[in-house]
């Protein structure tokens, strides 16, 4: 890959992931909300409906893996801009979602690192890197936006916003369109003051094809858009191979597809956590959305 190809790819990453975070709000919530979500566990029907009865089983069926790792492709586009790359990535739940991007396939050229406490960049070309909190990033930390919104994403899981367990039937309300669910957290049950969140589900199989979100409070001019396809199978589940995520800010788009190839369950994954090498020069976020600029 070329340096300016790379250092376009790395930053669309980046932009993408912060207007991202502009739209979505963490599972984690009040203590209001979460007394909600475990009422809600606990108000299970013993008599369901065919649209419920399916739902349960793609909750059922959701990935259970505690590690993934896999080949991907990555393509990106901000506006009239595009980059691709190849790459690698790999995921510890409720540790680690990390992209490495590579050149030529064998040489390390960036890396993106998810994990509870932080964000990471690390541009091996230019000998950079950027390192924040969650907390420090005022648009994170408005939304309330932390890794497990962003492990929820890639994990493709539904959520219900404000909840910090995982949710169940009785946690949406349904409609059924031709052969497809739409599926949507019961205003009861959810943080519904920033977020509007639908889900589109598929019965035969029972996969989650679709996530669409887009705040509720009118002070943002955004939407959100997720949809996985290319099925494969991850530790005997389904599990998309290919994944395209879509924000639209105003006049603005942001478009991200990740494709996996040679997809599989690792559970044996030490700790995966990179570090800096000494050297290197600490950049801020803005200084490297300028280059989007350039």
């Amino acid at each position: 890959m070329k340096r300016t190809s790379f250092i376009v790819c790395y930053t669309l990453f980046i932009a993408f992931i912060l207007v991202l975070a502009g739209c979505r709000s963490s599972k984690k919530a009040p203590k209001d909300t979460d007394v909600t979500s475990e009422v809600s566990t606990s108000q299970v029907s013993t008599r369901q409906t065919a649209e419920e009865r399916a739902l349960s089983s793609v909750i059922a069926t959701q990935q259970t893996a505690k590690g993934l790792r896999s080949r991907v492709g990555i393509k990106l586009r901000y506006g009239s801009k595009s980059a691709s790359a190849s790459g690698q990535m790999k995921m510890k739940r409720d540790e680690i979602i990390q992209v490495t991007v590579m050149a030529l396939g064998i040489m390390e050229v960036g890396r993106l690192e998810l994990t509870p406490s932080q964000l990471l960049v690390i541009d091996r070309v230019n000998k950079q890197y950027i390192q924040v909190g969650w907390r420090d990033v005022p648009e994170l930390a408005e939304a309330g936006i932390d890794f497990s919104t962003f492990q929820a994403l890639f994990w493709n899981e539904l959520f219900v916003p404000g909840m910090s367990t995982s949710p169940a039937v009785t946690d949406f309300d349904i409609t059924k369109e031709s052969s497809t669910l739409v599926v949507t957290p019961k205003t009861s049950r959810a943080n519904t003051k920033k977020l509007v969140t639908s889900f589109h589900v598929g019965t035969s199989p029972a996969q989650l094809q679709q996530t669409r979100v887009a705040p509720s409070d009118g002070r943002y001019n955004m939407s959100f858009l997720c949809t996985y396809s290319d099925w494969g199978k991850l530790d005997g589940k389904h599990f998309p191979k290919s994944m395209y995520l879509s924000v639209g800010e105003g006049s603005k788009n942001y478009s991200l597809t990740l494709d996996h190839s040679s997809l599989q369950a690792d559970e044996q994954m030490g700790d995966l956590t990179s570090r800096v090498p000494s050297g290197y020069k600490r950049v801020t976020l803005e200084q490297i959305m300028r280059m989007l600029t350039k």
